[in-house]
């Protein structure tokens, strides 16, 4: 069978496109289950507590992995896929394997859940672009959620720029003694070869936050997560695939109008023989081109000029007339030519019917 990838490429080949198109998937390949947690299995050192022993505590230490605060991941390495992104567009689908744990005896975890668009920063870091809307992760348990189930988002507009990376972002969901480094959300996978990078701060994974591995303190700030994956893949979208309002992006796309609007009209000739043409330019600052004017079924011109024509607005351009038009829309009470307008390379035509007002 020929792979799915193959028949995009061959139909791409095929079928003409007023601009390259392209679905990609990048990311984890989900390979395996989740059965890690961002709440104790991310690189930070921790601190220990001391409390009184307890069958909970018996050494007399609680020791807490980091703050449960905000947090972005993101993976920078993977044996099944790029991870970052090979051309600007737009992430149209995003796979998520795995579920919020909820704590023994305890309130329901938070399950809001972002993704976000980061740009890669010189020192090996990261800005954050763009966070898409809200989702709610499955809890483990509840409807047969696991950590192998694979949920499905569909981001709203969230554009992505070449060699960058999509993140998985979570609100920490802190609670004192059940989610004390924050929900367990069951996402990342022990990958030989992979590892990811994250980012731990209150308030601080923000659209235009700064995630720099010069920034780690023992519970929050960067790190690096070795042999491990998130479990999270993106389908990317570009070219006609991807919204306008993306890098590169086509889809839905306003039309675009023309530099210039003729709109057929009725104008009058002076005793100059100086017919005065209405045409609207909608291109900043200016419109530059010619006009000329012919009779029907005549190749040569009764009337020419050129003009340059102030934009976003209505101007008259003057077109003065060869003298026997002026006799002909005596004789005839009028006459109707043909404007033809060249701006930029492009045509425009509309009838004119001039007239002695």
């Amino acid at each position: 069978m020929v792979p799915a990838s193959v028949l995009v490429a061959l139909l791409a080949l095929l079928v003409p496109a007023a601009s390259p198109a392209a679905i990609t998937t990048i990311g984890s390949p989900l390979s395996v289950p989740a059965t890690l947690n961002t709440a104790e299995n991310l690189n930070y050192a921790g601190t220990n507590t001391a409390v009184p022993p307890s069958p909970e505590a018996p050494s007399g230490f609680v020791h807490t992995y980091h703050f449960g605060a905000d947090a972005a991941l993101w993976n920078t390495q993977s044996g099944g896929g790029a991870t970052s992104v090979p051309a600007a567009g737009q992430a149209l689908k995003i796979r998520l394997e795995g579920c919020a744990v909820p704590a023994a005896n305890g309130p329901q975890p938070l399950t809001q859940i972002h993704f976000q668009s980061l740009s890669p920063t010189d020192n090996g870091g990261a800005k954050v672009d763009l966070s898409s809307q809200p989702f709610d992760i499955p809890v483990c348990g509840q409807h047969e959620a696991s950590g192998s189930t694979v949920s499905t988002y569909e981001p709203v507009n969230l554009c992505v720029a070449r060699g960058g990376y999509v993140a998985f972002n979570e609100e920490g969901g802190f609670a004192p003694h059940f989610y004390q480094s924050g929900v367990r959300y069951e996402v990342l996978g022990a990958v030989p070869g992979s590892g990811f990078d994250s980012f731990i701060r209150g308030n601080g994974t923000n659209n235009g936050a700064i995630f720099s591995p010069l920034d780690k303190t023992s519970m929050d700030g960067f790190a690096f997560n070795g042999g491990e994956e998130l479990m999270m893949q993106v389908v990317l979208g570009t070219g006609s695939d991807a919204r306008y309002v993306c890098p590169g992006g086509t889809k839905d796309a306003p039309p675009v109008l023309a530099p210039i609007r003729v709109s057929r009209q009725t104008d009058g000739v002076n005793a100059h023989r100086v017919v005065a043409v209405a045409i609207y330019c909608r291109t900043m600052p200016h419109c530059m081109g010619t006009a000329t004017l012919r009779l029907a079924g005549e190749r040569a011109g009764v009337g020419s000029a050129t003009f340059k024509l102030q934009g976003n607005s209505t101007s008259h351009l003057p077109i003065r007339l060869t003298p026997r038009v002026l006799t002909l829309i005596r004789r005839y009470h009028g006459v109707s030519t043909t404007l033809t307008a060249v701006v930029g390379g492009q045509t425009f035509t509309q009838t004119i019917r001039v007239m002695i007002f």
